[in-house]
C-alpha cells in the first residue's frame, strides 16, 4: 500500500523536551522530507576459516539516521523552527515524520535560498541519535490535530518581501539571489553500556552568505575584505513590514566578518553579473 504525501506531515518539537511535537505548534509547511539509515559495518573475515553465512558482518558504531527537511517560511507556523536560534544551537529536538518519531535530533546543516518572486526556502539537515526503528512506515491520516492546515499565500515569505540592510556597504544596490548556509560541527558522546550516543558536543558553527548582484563596491585583496559594520537580511511576509520574529537575526553578519570570494562575468547582450561570499565563524 502506498503512502500519499498528504498523510506524511512534518513536525518539529520544542527545544530539549521529551514530549512529542504539538501537531499545531510544531507543524512545518514542508515541501520535501527524507531519512537515510546507515549502519557502520565490516565483513567478519578470520584467518583459517570462511565467513559464516549467518554471521557475516560486524558493527562498530550506532545506527546513523540522517534527516533532511525542506520547507517555506510561513507566519504562524514557525514555532517548530526554534532550533535556528543561536541560544538553542547546542540543543536537540524531536522530529516526527508521518507517525515515525526521531528523538535526540541535532541540526548539522542549514541553508536558506532567496530569489525574486519565489518563496524563501529552508533546508535543514539533522542527525538523530535515537531514530524510529523496527516498526513499519506509516502516516498520519489526520494531520494538524485533525483540523485544516491554515496555509495562506500572503503569510509566506517571498524574495521580493525580504529586506537587506547593508551597513557595511559591500553590495551593489540590486541583488538577484541570496544563499545562506550554516554548518554545525558536532562530536557524539558515547558512554559505557549503551549503543547510542547520549548527546553531541558542539565544536563549531560557521556561516556563509553568497549574494549575486549587478556590481561590487570594492574588489578584495589577498586577505579579502573585513566588514566595518553589520550586514543582515530580514525574512518578511507579504508587505515587507514585519520581520518574522522567530528567525529574526538569523542572517546577520557582524563587523569583522570577511568577504573572501568574489566573481564577475558578462557576455554579449547582457549586463555584468557579480557575486560576493561573506564568511564568519560564530563558534
Amino acid at each position: 500500500m502506498s503512502l500519499p504525501y498528504s498523510e506524511f506531515p512534518v513536525y518539529i518539537g520544542g527545544i530539549g523536551t521529551t514530549a512529542l511535537p504539538s501537531e499545531v505548534n510544531g507543524y512545518i509547511p514542508a515541501t520535501q522530507a527524507s531519512v537515510n539509515y546507515n549502519t557502520n559495518h565490516s565483513p567478519k573475515r578470520k584467518l583459517g576459516t570462511t565467513i559464516d553465512s549467518t554471521d557475516q558482518f560486524g558493527f562498530q558504531q550506532a545506527l546513523s539516521a540522517n534527516i533532511s527537511v525542506d520547507c517555506v517560511f510561513h507566519t504562524g507556523m514557525l514555532s517548530g523552527l526554534d532550533f535556528l536560534k543561536d541560544v538553542n544551537q547546542d540543543s536537540s529536538v524531536i522530529i516526527q515524520l508521518g507517525s515515525g518519531v526521531y528523538r535526540d535530533c541535532y541540526a548539522t546543516d542549514v541553508s536558506i535560498n532567496i530569489g525574486p518572486f519565489a518563496p524563501v526556502t529552508l533546508n535543514a539537515s539533522f542527525v538523530s541519535l535515537d531514530p524510529a526503528i523496527d516498526g513499519p512506515i506509516s502516516g498520519d491520516s489526520n494531520p494538524y490535530g485533525g483540523s485544516t492546515v491554515p496555509l495562506d499565500s500572503d503569510a509566506v515569505a517571498y524574495g521580493h518581501t525580504c529586506l537587506i540592510d547593508d551597513n557595511a556597504n559591500i553590495l551593489n544596490n540590486t541583488q538577484s539571489q541570496i544563499s545562506f548556509t550554516r554548518k554545525y560541527a558536532r562530536t557524539p558522546v558515547y558512554g559505557i553500556g549503551s549503543i547510542n550516543a547520549s548527546s553531541m558536543l558542539l565544536d563549531g558553527v560557521e556561516e556563509e552568505l553568497t549574494v549575486a548582484s549587478t556590481g561590487l563596491n570594492s574588489l578584495i585583496n589577498f586577505s579579502g575584505q573585513s566588514l566595518s559594520s553589520s550586514l543582515s537580511v530580514s525574512v518578511c511576509g507579504i508587505g515587507g513590514t514585519a520581520a518574522m520574529s522567530q528567525i529574526l537575526n538569523l542572517i546577520k553578519f557582524d563587523a569583522g566578518s570577511r568577504v573572501l570570494t568574489q566573481s564577475l562575468s558578462t557576455k554579449g547582450g547582457e549586463t555584468l553579473t557579480t557575486s560576493a561570499t561573506i564568511k564568519q565563524i560564530k563558534l
